[in-house]
């Protein structure tokens, strides 16, 4: 048997063994898989309104004490400007947790919503205390 032929059925075992390896309950599901549309719905505004109260703690007034980062929403991608005394771990964890939800909540709305294209700020500006983003 040719080299590469061998190889080709090792790599081909390993992978058959790697797959059968993994189980449905190996894989994390999503906490928020079962609930309803009304309740998905409660739920994403409660945990957005936590990421805004956490990342807009302070008025904007320096427009370089402001930072930004990807958030998902039922749009899609999108940008959550920050205040950079912001604890970052723990606002990640927010918006982890926020995604989830949209996970599960974005395929049940988006047929009945309108979206606006997404473009990439090219910064933050601050209007009447409030970061804006620029584009």
């Amino acid at each position: 048997m040719p080299l590469s032929t061998k190889n080709f059925f090792i790599n081909s075992f390993a992978l058959v063994l790697l797959l059968a390896g993994c189980s449905k309950g190996d894989i994390q599901s999503n906490p928020y898989s079962d609930l309803p549309e009304p309740e998905l719905e409660k739920t994403a505004n409660r945990k957005y309104e936590a990421i805004i109260n956490l990342a807009h703690r302070k008025p904007c007034s320096q427009v370089a004490d402001w930072k930004m980062m990807d958030i998902q929403t039922i749009c899609g991608l999108d940008h959550l400007a920050y205040h950079s005394t912001t604890d970052e771990q723990q606002l990640q964890k927010l918006v982890a947790d926020y995604e989830l939800v949209i996970a599960i909540y974005r395929p049940m709305i988006a047929p009945r919503i309108n979206c606006m294209a997404y473009r990439k700020p090219r910064g933050i500006t601050c209007l009447d205390g409030k970061p804006i983003f620029t584009y």
